[in-house]
């Protein structure tokens, strides 16, 4: 009967020591990742330490008799007495009067920290040797442990991990780059993870470990090359930053198809109008002038709607509409047409100011009114796709200045029609008269902007907001939201303060792009936009000073309060934005700021390789000539490993199950001297007490060779001496 400990573990040899080191290294970095955010410095050494006493415990105790069993419940006692006297030593005031608070805290981290890494790592490594399934496990943990890292800089937020942040730009670094090398390593620990090298075979370890180090390396060159460094993902938003149109597409038709035209012709109307990268950076502002806008709200224009299509408005197909909204990227210095007027004096002022994009979009946009667009050089191509400056015709005075201006000028234009056309249903205009007439006195009911101002607060103050709506499936989702629950979200409370204008026969439209409250930019003069900041907005046209914001602010939300914005990371963006060698290393002047070509990549990896095959073909030197210069305890098992590489070159080598004494039978009648050179090598094995001399062992050892060249072609010999990795097939 096979004894149960017998059929729980098989018993592996023992794994090399540079196996066990390189492992180890590998779980300790896991283990560093998933505390370097709770613990205090002490408790990351301690689990760092645990960790490697672990592996190198586990190593042995994997192939001794020991119930896998008796070693989990000895790694739960650990973890019960790590927690219980953590929390003596923290809680208690034994600890805190012996130690002192702080001496308490640490003794306590490491102390908690290290024998539960201890405890985990031992039974994990214990399991994994004794069964190669459990190994599974252990991957995943490492892979996760170190992706977690990665995790908020995956969303753009390029200040985290602060503890690798902080580091990174106080010692002029970019930690995306050192986060990808993370990346590339993460692939190395995992491979090693895998390895089952064993003693004796140090060289090929070495050997795997840099061809896996060199090909993850080359790995993460060859994606950032291609597919570009990491960005922030793209969230649902209001197809602010979506697909771009074709080449030649012109202005986009209101019966666009596809994702690109719902995104450049309409704002689209959702159920559940939820992102998860929401809190996604995708541009940064920075304004040159002090400016305080008059609602207090930055407002950034991008595009507009103002054409209804019999469902809703969508961008126009006129070429005499909107002509103060471009509708793709310029090239160079370009002046926007009917930009409101603009400098002293004026109501306007001019406001310059530098956006620069980390996620492309549609089409350009400025705050407020953009009267003028120069593309710029990016600070860097790997971080932001595209750079420009704007210069802004802002509106400066007090909206309650607007009160008595008028809109005549539009109302004469044939745009007057299209910018006052809204869907067949009487109730628009019964409901805009309703709160005319009950929110103003009667001198001020026919002025446009005293009208603006009544609708847009009585929408506030009698609707819900909510991104959870439940209109997009009605024939004319704005009525049902308007004259139904009235809980919608911006492009529902945009249509509404649109229709209900126009039904005064006011020209209004809808304008789309990012907001954000004065209060973010704070002393500074950045403004971080993130993707929950797009927003959509109607507009009153006014003579003399363009189309004005009409907002509606409403009272009651059903969502969460909106979270502020992580003002360190507003703040290394704009550095980075300006170019600022503050933010990290910036190249000198005239330098690259972009990432290497793929041509680039490839000399450079060719370089690397011709490196490796270098280091290959100096080993093989060195084993051939070893039995020169080695001693009486060595020189018969280099001089038969000197043999076997010598044979392997010619295309002879030992098959794998092949015992020597069989090979050395089989490999007789080309190489007679090798037959002894083995005995020699298997009595020094051995510890037998009659050896060959040393003299005579070089002798046959280069026997051996020649025997084996006299019976190859000279161009066998040739390729098999040039090839630098032959020595790997000796056996």
């Amino acid at each position: 009967m096979i004894p149960p400990a017998a059929v729980e573990a098989k018993r592996p040899p023992p794994d090399s020591w540079l196996v066990v080191a390189l492992r180890g290294l590998a779980l300790g970095v896991a283990a560093f990742a998933l505390l370097v955010e709770v613990a205090l410095p002490a408790g990351l050494v301690g689990a760092v330490g645990g960790t490697l006493a672990a592996v190198a415990a586990a190593s042995s105790l994997a192939r001794s008799r020991v119930r896998l069993l008796a070693v989990w419940l000895a790694a739960a006692l650990a973890g019960a007495v790590a927690l219980l006297v953590g929390a003596w030593l923290v809680d208690g005031a034994a600890g805190a009067a012996l130690l002192g608070i702080r001496g308490a805290m640490s003794a306590g981290d490491a102390i908690r920290f290290g024998l539960l890494a201890f405890a985990l790592t031992l039974a994990l490594r214990t399991s994994s040797t004794r069964y190669e399934v459990v190994e599974v496990v252990e991957l995943v943990i490492v892979a996760l442990s170190l992706a977690g890292v990665m995790a908020a800089h995956r969303a753009g937020a390029l200040n985290h991990p602060r503890w690798l942040s902080d580091w990174a730009w106080t010692n002029g670094h970019d930690p995306q780059r050192i986060l990808l090398w993370l990346g590339a390593g993460t692939l190395v620990a995992l491979v090693l993870a895998l390895m089952r090298e064993r003693r004796g075979r140090g060289a090929r370890v070495l050997l795997h470990f840099a061809a896996a180090a060199l090909l993850a390396a080359l790995a993460a060159v060859f994606v950032v090359t291609v597919f570009g460094a990491p960005r922030p993902r793209r969230g649902e938003g209001l197809g602010l930053d979506g697909g771009r149109p074709e080449e030649g597409q012109g202005r986009p038709s209101a019966g666009g198809t596809g994702q690109a035209g719902n995104q450049l012709n309409q704002l689209e109307f959702k159920d559940d109008y939820s992102s998860k990268s929401q809190d996604s950076p995708v541009a940064v502002v920075i304004l040159h002038d002090d400016y305080s806008p008059p609602l207090g709200y930055y407002y950034f224009r991008q595009t507009a709607f103002s054409q209804y299509n019999g469902h809703r408005l969508v961008a126009t197909t006129r070429d005499d509409l909107d002509r103060d909204i471009l509708t793709d990227f310029p090239t160079g210095k370009t002046a926007i047409p009917e930009a409101p007027a603009a400098g002293a004096g004026r109501e306007r002022v001019p406001i310059h100011s530098t956006v620069a994009l980390l996620v492309d979009h549609v089409r350009p946009f400025g705050l407020e009114s953009p009267a003028e667009i120069t593309p710029k050089p990016s600070p860097d191509l790997s971080r932001f796709q595209r750079v420009y400056d704007v210069t802004s015709s802002a509106l400066a005075m007090p909206y309650e200045d607007l009160l008595g201006k008028h809109s005549s000028r539009w109302k004469a234009s044939p745009a007057q029609e299209a910018y006052t056309r809204l869907p067949d249903d009487p109730r628009y205009k019964q409901l805009a008269d309703k709160i005319i007439d009950e929110t103003l006195r009667p001198e001020w009911r026919d002025d446009p902007f005293a009208q603006a101002i009544a609708i847009s607060s009585w929408l506030g103050k009698n609707s819900v907001y909510s991104m959870k709506s439940q209109h997009a499936g009605a024939d004319d989702p704005t009525a049902d939201f308007l004259f139904g629950d009235r809980t919608g979200y911006c492009v529902h409370f945009a249509h509404a303060a649109a229709f209900l204008l126009r039904a005064r026969g006011l020209p209004a439209r809808i304008a789309a792009g990012y907001v954000a409250d004065e209060g973010r930019r704070g002393t500074g003069s950045t403004i971080m936009l993130r993707q929950k900041d797009a927003h959509a907005w109607a507009e009153l046209a006014l003579d003399g000073f363009g189309w004005i914001i009409v907002d509606v602010a409403p009272e009651r939300s059903l969502d969460p309060p909106d979270t502020p914005p992580d003002q360190d990371l507003q703040r290394i963006l704009g550095e980075l934005a300006r170019g600022d060698p503050r933010a990290g290393k910036m190249p000198p002047p005239g330098a690259s700021h972009a990432w290497p070509t793929l041509a680039q990549v490839l000399r450079r990896a060719a370089v690397g390789l011709l490196a490796l095959l270098a280091c290959c073909w100096l080993v093989k030197l060195w084993r051939i000539g070893a039995p020169s210069v080695a001693g009486p305890r060595s020189v018969h098992r280099v001089a038969y490993r000197a043999a076997l590489d010598r044979l392997a070159e010619v295309g002879m080598a030992r098959a794998r199950g092949e015992t020597r004494e069989r090979f050395a039978v089989r490999a007789a009648p080309f190489a007679p001297s090798l037959s002894p050179l083995t005995e020699a090598h298997l009595a020094r094995a051995f510890g037998s007490r009659r050896l060959a001399p040393v003299g005579e062992t070089r002798r046959l050892a280069r026997g051996a060779w020649s025997e084996a060249w006299a019976h190859a072609p000279w161009w066998r010999i040739l390729i098999g001496f040039a090839n630098p990795l032959s020595w790997l097939r000796s056996r």
